[in-house]
């Protein structure tokens, strides 16, 4: 680690950052020149790659009138392996290296890095006597360690004790959308919008488990100012160990909620090496869930029960497992009581997922790419046509109050952010057996705008509405 910095930003005054981040990110040119679209063809019953997706650049997909999930002739056309070309294409796109940056795109001029309130990070500076202003950094800045649907759970690898950090992106679009004041019941976010959830880890954690090379050669690395109080940062090498990529395509403005993780992240319980294998046996806890021990946050040989499904109070190490691959539900009691076109669904979704995951490799592994380590997790979305955005959005999966229009991963969760929220603590809970999924936290209720769906958002709306209104694209209070 490098010497450590003095963090004197607790200084600023909030309506001052408002108006700079509004000032900012509005600034964002609206002319950018942005690459040519790829090419779709028509789906087929292969779910693969497409061989554009290994050039470069690696081209954004489609996602306006012109795309799959545009209605033709008032019809849905789109099919479920759309969304998980759209998912990886996007994720390719997002991790390319921008040659005129020499970085990620996804940390590029259209992308800003912001807090859980929407708000930017600035370059930090040592004393008064030198300071930066107001200038937005260009360094990844973590700080935050809270797990999904917790005030406190927190994951770690099986050995270390300095818990995983998480990092939050969000794009040109993105802000756009969430500068308009007010926001009514009917207005939502505009296509293309993207916001991006990252998970990292320091490499001095992964050091019991893999030597420099390998981590170096199997994960993506960078350097990172992790705050360790609100005083003092400092400058630590880390891995990308996971991430959510969330965007808004034509006629979805719920977003399209798809997930990453590095291979080596945790064994799945219910799972299938092939093709989709329906299992109607329920969850044992004494099962062990796998002999391997590769894996960052899961002990060799330990059974279900002896693993943690629920944030474990004041461990400083991790045991854990992924209940379900790829997000898809199976087992008892689910396959006693989910409808029979609802199983239909997960297994083409897990057949299209496994197949897409293994032509993804194979094409990276061709180009000797980093990114042929991390796995596509899956997504879950709604079927939109004639939803009735106006009365919520529900993450309800089972009868009696499941929401029908619900496709994808149905139980989606990603081991490095939802860890203890993949069952709620119960993986059978046969009293009154209910599983969700992204839409249980990013729900909306009757009468809200689908923007609610983004926590930040939210956050960001209440901090917007505990100050003066801020006039977008100046710093002009008003």
């Amino acid at each position: 680690m490098e010497p450590v910095l003095r963090n004197t930003h607790s200084v600023i005054k909030t309506p001052i950052v408002l108006a700079l981040t509004f000032a900012s990110f509005t600034a964002l040119s609206t002319n950018e020149n942005t690459p040519s679209h790829a090419q779709y063809t028509t789906s087929s019953s292969a779910c693969v790659a497409k061989k554009e997706w290994f050039k470069s650049p690696v081209v954004p997909p489609k996602e306006g009138k012109d795309s799959h999930f545009a209605f033709v002739d008032n019809e849905d056309k789109s099919s479920n392996c759309d969304f998980h070309q759209w998912s990886w294409q996007k994720f390719l796109y997002l991790t390319q290296v921008d040659k005129k940056t020499n970085d990620l795109v996804m940390f590029g001029d259209n992308y800003r890095q912001v807090n859980n309130e929407m708000m930017p990070y600035f370059e930090p500076w040592n004393d008064l006597l030198n300071p930066t202003g107001f200038e937005l950094s260009s360094q990844l800045i973590l700080e935050d360690t809270t797990q999904a649907g917790s005030s406190h759970g927190k994951i770690f690898t099986k050995y270390g004790n300095q818990p995983a950090y998480y990092s939050i992106h969000i794009n040109r679009e993105f802000i756009q959308s969430a500068a308009k004041n007010p926001i009514t019941s009917g207005d939502e976010f505009a296509v293309g919008s993207v916001e991006i959830k990252a998970a990292w880890l320091a490499t001095d954690q992964l050091r019991a488990l893999y030597t420099d090379k390998e981590i170096h050669a199997n994960f993506y690395t960078r350097k990172a100012m992790i705050k360790a109080d609100s005083k003092t940062i400092s400058n630590t090498e880390v891995a990308l160990i996971g991430m959510h990529v969330v965007g808004v395509v034509e006629n979805h403005p719920e977003f399209i909620w798809a997930t990453f993780e590095h291979h080596t992240s945790a064994p799945d319980y219910y799972g299938s090496p092939g093709t989709f294998k329906k299992v109607t046996t329920p969850y044992e806890k004494n099962k062990v869930v796998s002999s391997d021990d590769k894996f960052i946050f899961y002990r060799k040989n330990t059974t279900a029960g002896n693993a943690n499904l629920s944030y474990p109070a004041e461990q400083t190490t991790t045991n854990t497992f992924r209940l379900y691959q790829f997000g898809v539900p199976n087992g008892a009691p689910y396959t006693n009581v989910a409808s029979s076109d609802q199983q239909t669904r997960d297994a083409e979704n897990f057949n299209n997922i496994q197949v897409l995951n293994n032509s993804v490799k194979q094409g990276l592994t061709k180009h000797d790419s980093r990114w042929q380590h991390y796995f596509y997790a899956g997504s879950v979305w709604l079927s939109t046509q004639g939803y009735k955005f106006n009365e919520g959005i529900s993450g309800n999966i089972v009868p009696p109050n499941a929401n029908d229009k619900l496709r994808g991963s149905l139980a989606l969760a990603n081991i490095t952010m939802e860890t203890y929220t993949q069952t709620y603590g119960d993986p059978n809970q046969n009293k009154s057996y209910s599983t969700n999924n992204c839409f249980a936290c990013h729900a909306t209720s009757k009468g809200e705008s689908t923007m609610e769906v983004s926590h930040i958002f939210k956050n960001f709306q209440k901090l917007r509405s505990s100050h003066r209104q801020i006039n977008a694209g100046s710093t002009h209070q008003r």
